[in-house]
């Protein structure tokens, strides 16, 4: 972290207030300003901390020298610290709708996810960036990040993926419309046709394992590469329980007679509608954060890597051909 130090010992005030004053006004964020006097600035530490954007801390207290060091805080990831604070419980008032969507219209993806990480790396939690912060994202900035979004075209890696994601969204519907007629159904006989189409979707949603490898195994430590490590572990953990989940579902569609019709409709229902839910959400994440922040970062050589590795692992069975 840069330091700069300034000696106002022996100077008269009007000198040492320009030169604080000025020193403080050159601050970037996260910098630190470090002072060294010969009394105890207090007239100035109230006046920055009023201000709320600086962090102050005593280096040295007397009695013939005081070092104050002034850090200025990063106000975006200020702020984000202070949406997750009031996101925790899950609880969203109408007001922190507003005050978390008029910030974080004001950042783009790569400061986005560059900041999620640095809140990580000091002690919050995975699960708090996946469950407050990404998942308000869905409900009140789809359009603004749709609309911020960079577009690519085939054969481009970022243009398959995003392909895929709409097939996988399209079982995702299905899956959901199939829901909604089984919580009416009251015994197989009632389900034939659904139970066929039931084997189709958990075949093409286990297929998809091709295309969460190819972003484990080839994209993320792309962006590893890049110091963008904590958004991809978020998507990994996603990916270890969208596996269970499409497994056990895929057993049940395909094993029915192992199950009584009540067992059957209630493991559907519950398994679909997390998938539903959370897959759905998983995927909005991956095409306007992930793959915009990598999108920024990655150079055009080391796309032309990704689409090689890519080509060699493979694709799902329904990956359209570019």
């Amino acid at each position: 972290m840069k330091t700069k130090t300034v000696n106002l010992k022996g100077l008269e005030h009007s000198q040492r207030e320009n030169l604080i004053f000025s020193s403080i006004e050159q601050l970037k964020d996260n910098e630190i300003l470090r002072i060294v006097i010969e009394f105890n600035p207090i007239p100035l530490v109230y006046l920055l901390k009023a201000q709320d954007k600086f962090e102050i801390e005593y280096e040295k207290q007397g009695p013939d020298e005081w070092i104050l060091n002034i850090k200025k805080i990063d106000t975006k990831k200020q702020g984000l610290k202070n949406l997750l604070k009031e996101l925790k419980d899950g609880k969203v008032s109408e007001e922190t709708k507003k005050k978390a969507k008029d910030f974080l219209q004001s950042i783009d993806a790569k400061t986005l996810g560059i900041v999620e990480q640095e809140l990580i790396r000091e002690g919050f939690s995975h699960e708090e960036i996946r469950r407050s912060l990404c998942d308000i994202h869905l409900e009140i900035l789809k359009d603004t990040l749709v609309s911020k979004r960079i577009e690519v075209q085939p054969p481009h890696p970022v243009h398959t993926f995003m392909e895929e994601h709409k097939i996988i969204g399209n079982n995702l519907e299905q899956l959901s419309i199939l829901i909604s007629r089984l919580k009416e159904k009251n015994n197989f006989e009632s389900i034939k046709e659904d139970l066929e189409k039931l084997k189709d979707i958990t075949k093409n949603l286990v297929e998809a394992e091709s295309h969460h490898q190819r972003e484990e195994d080839v994209l993320f430590p792309k962006l590893e590469k890049h110091n963008i490590v904590e958004p991809p572990n978020i998507m990994k953990m996603d990916h270890i329980e969208f596996k269970k989940c499409k497994q056990e579902l895929y057993k049940i569609a395909h094993n029915v007679d192992k199950y009584s019709f009540d067992e059957f409709k209630s493991k559907v229902i519950e398994l679909g509608t997390y998938l539903i839910s959370q897959l759905n959400s998983h995927i909005f994440k991956e095409d306007n954060i992930l793959y915009q922040i990598a999108l920024e970062v990655l150079t055009d050589e080391e796309w032309e890597e990704v689409k090689k590795e890519c080509d060699k692992i493979g694709y799902c069975c329904f990956t359209p051909i570019s």
